[in-house]
């Protein structure tokens, strides 16, 4: 990866999405200061802030995050498997051609919309 992103957020209960990030999408964890703790998303940083009263927690519109095809498979069939709320189902378009994609989103505890494409030009041959 050439250049990973840093997303900061802030969440209503920041161990909740501590175990959905960690325990469910099995990312790693890095930094954790009890106010926030650091995530390694795919290769990239997130900053998940506990909500205080100086700064309340705001859902997300979306973020992401471009897989191989196979990995965005796998990681849809872990995520049904464990009831994660799926809130647009898997769709491709242009299947099997060199332009073939796809994406599916999820939510978060806190609400926070994140999608999860492939397109087959970054996928592995």
């Amino acid at each position: 990866m050439n250049n990973p992103f840093h997303l900061s957020f802030t969440v209503p209960n920041s161990r909740e999405a501590e175990a959905f990030y960690i325990d469910v999408l099995e990312c790693k964890k890095g930094r954790d200061t009890c106010n926030w703790i650091d995530v390694i998303f795919y290769g990239h940083q997130l900053t998940i802030h506990q909500e205080s009263e100086k700064v309340p927690s705001q859902a997300i519109d979306h973020f992401g995050v471009i897989l191989g095809k196979e990995e965005w498979r796998a990681v849809f069939k872990k995520l049904q498997c464990l009831g994660t709320e799926i809130v647009l189902a898997p769709t491709k378009s242009s299947d099997g051609s060199k332009s073939e994609s796809g994406k599916f989103i999820i939510k978060d505890p806190a609400q926070n919309l994140i999608e999860f494409k492939f397109y087959k030009c970054h996928s592995a041959p």
